[in-house]
């Protein structure tokens, strides 16, 4: 049949691309569009009368399934199929099922050329819509040197190129200091065997040998950095920034896939490739002398983070940036106030929970963090601790990081407990998991060791791991997760999540992010994990068998999606008294709308599952 012409011309100005041409391109296609009307016994034909060519939902809906009846997209008004088939000349293979009877606007392949080939913006829609998944797959690092702007995406191995100085673990260390002078060289790297044993500094030769007065021909293995921190070529300057932020360090050996030594990356080398942005930027809030000049440099942050998030294609890097600013303010922190009060009177650990311990902070994070002690202090030791909390949690809120409104925060007597404290009460959390416990079991699970004792960390967090496991509390957990709406309505419209004058509006965080960051802490809890990052956490699940490779590669891809979208609605909306993760829908482009979409079924898909898995125990 033949559409209405004016009615179809209103129709393509709504319509991306066809509202990127101009309006003779646009009244020439509408006369050359044919429609047909859809319903469950006629559908089949649609392919096999007019393919190849470009659909353009009007009304119903339509499920497009692979030939083995997998869904591939819910369509529904508005929505374009059948390009790829166009674009790449293979033959359609799909399969479409009505869900609600419609009428499918058909653009014939002839006229799609035409188009192509009289407009950029026409063809380039449907270039980025054909190769563009939700996000590209986890891992992916090939991104250009200069897509920050500030080259922190390039890989490590692109930066170390020189050959890699290693001397034996028994070499004396009078030959490691010929070495680094010869070599003009700040640390050496010991190997034994071709692996990494650990790395010699000159900060070590000063305060571990010299200032020891140690025999200059004992073997470097005596005063080496013993397991150093390292990193591999295919990560990220990025990651190395993060990694060398979180552990206060100046060296990072860089190791091969075969874990062999490729090179040392330095403070320096950053320096080179990073002349004013995060490196400086961390830079000058390491070098703050005293708790308001910290507070004076971090006044610069929330300007330069939205600069730097404006020129950034991945939106996930701002998140470990933000986490490693937090970071570095904390130890800054904990440094002032030893110089104050004295060194710490006991082993601890600076826990960060939440977004800063998973790394991914957005630009309105606020703290959550706790104290780590050990057992048995005595009343004078945990006054110093207490007033430790107060002083950085106030200290933090000064340089910008708002106060947690839950009072998850070191400051608080409920998290600032010693190792048994806190077995405690993560024992009672899983045995009795009443809704505010699983509530804080969202938060408290998701740690990271900031400052302080590394062994005593790993301790407490084994410990964590084992209560995680019991099969009565993960019941519970999985049962809370299916209770969170996924903001999908009938025939797979947009249902909103908020209320009164917003309720258009759909949260991706709480229903979308925050579920795909509780449906990932399930499994890893399962499989007895530690790691708090969540797409970490999918890549040491690749091998689990309650999550198989499908699953998660989905997840990570709608975790990516929902990451970049927030980030850009935030970035949307700063300086504003707007939502900061609620958005609607109906401003995103019609490709953002699809992606939204299929990461909300994904959501549910992982829901079932969940509830199928977990959801019968507890």
């Amino acid at each position: 049949m033949q559409p209405d012409f004016a009615e179809l011309n209103r129709f393509l100005l709504d319509c991306p691309p066809f509202d990127q041409l101009s309006q003779e391109q646009r009244q020439w296609a509408a006369g050359q569009i044919k429609a047909v009307y859809l319903n469950e016994h006629n559908v089949d034909e649609l392919f096999r009368a007019h393919s190849p060519a470009l659909y353009i939902v009007r009304s119903g809906g339509f499920d497009l399934l692979t030939p083995d009846g997998a869904l591939i997209e819910r369509l529904e008004s508005h929505d374009l199929f059948g390009f790829p088939s166009l674009l790449t000349g293979r033959g359609v293979v799909n399969k479409l099922e009505v869900i609600e009877d419609g009428i499918v606007y058909i653009l014939s392949a002839d006229v799609f050329d035409q188009l192509r080939q009289h407009s950029r913006a026409f063809e380039h829609y449907f270039i980025r819509a054909h190769e563009q998944r939700l996000l590209s797959q986890q891992g992916q690092r090939a991104a250009p040197a200069n897509a920050y702007g500030d080259s922190l995406q390039r890989l490590v191995s692109e930066v170390v190129t020189r050959t890699p100085i290693g001397l034996a673990s028994t070499a004396t260390i009078q030959e490691a200091a010929q070495c680094m002078r010869d070599e003009k060289i700040s640390s050496v790297l010991v190997v034994d065997d071709e692996r990494l044993v650990g790395i010699l500094t000159d900060r070590d030769l000063r305060n571990r040998v010299v200032a020891q007065g140690l025999d200059y021909g004992i073997h470097v293995n005596a005063v080496m950095t013993q397991a150093p921190a390292t990193i591999r070529g295919q990560q990220t300057l990025l990651d190395a920034l993060t990694l060398m932020t979180q552990e206060n360090i100046h060296h990072l050996p860089v190791l091969d896939e075969q874990d062999r030594p490729m090179g040392m990356l330095t403070n320096t080398d950053l320096m080179r490739q990073q002349k004013s942005e995060p490196v400086m930027l961390i830079s000058a809030l390491n070098k703050a002398q005293s708790r308001q000049a910290l507070v004076d440099e971090a006044q610069h942050i929330p300007d330069y983070m939205h600069s730097f998030a404006l020129r950034m294609n991945d939106a996930a890097a701002v998140g470990r940036l933000l986490a490693s600013l937090t970071d570095t303010m904390t130890r800054k922190l904990i440094d002032f106030y030893e110089r104050e009060h004295g060194v710490a009177p006991a082993a601890y650990v600076w826990l960060a929970f939440g977004s800063q311990g998973r790394e991914d902070q957005t630009l309105s994070s606020d703290q959550d963090n706790g104290l780590l002690l050990v057992n048995d202090l005595n009343e004078q030791q945990l006054a110093w601790f207490a007033s430790l909390g107060d002083y950085v949690c106030e200290g933090l809120a000064d340089c910008g990081v708002p106060k947690c409104p839950g009072n998850i925060m070191a400051s608080n007597p409920d998290c600032r407990r010693t190792r048994a404290g806190w077995l405690e009460r993560f024992t009672s959390w899983t045995e009795s998991p009443t809704p505010k416990a699983l509530m804080y079991c969202q938060i408290f699970f998701d740690s990271r060791n900031v400052q302080g004792n590394k062994r005593l960390y790993q301790a407490y967090r084994e410990d964590v791991a084992r209560l995680g496991q019991s099969e009565f509390f993960l019941g519970n957990l999985a049962r809370l997760q299916a209770n969170v709406q996924v903001p999908l309505g009938l025939f797979n419209r947009f249902r909103g999540t908020e209320s009164g004058k917003d309720s258009d509006l759909v949260d991706i965080k709480r229903h979308g992010l925050a579920l795909i960051n509780d449906i990932v802490r399930l499994y890893s809890l399962h499989a007895g994990l530690t790691e708090p990052r969540t797409l970490a956490r999918l890549h040491l699940l690749e091998a689990s068998k309650l999550l198989n490779r499908k699953d998660n590669q989905a997840l990570a891809e709608a975790w990516q999606f929902l990451t970049q979208l927030r980030l850009q609605h935030q970035l949307a909306v700063w300086g504003t008294e707007q939502p900061k993760n609620a958005l609607d829908p109906d401003d995103l482009s019609t490709l953002s709308r699809r992606q939204l979409k299929s990461a909300f079924r994904i959501l549910k898909d992982c829901q079932q599952g969940v509830s199928l898995k977990f959801g019968r125990t507890g």
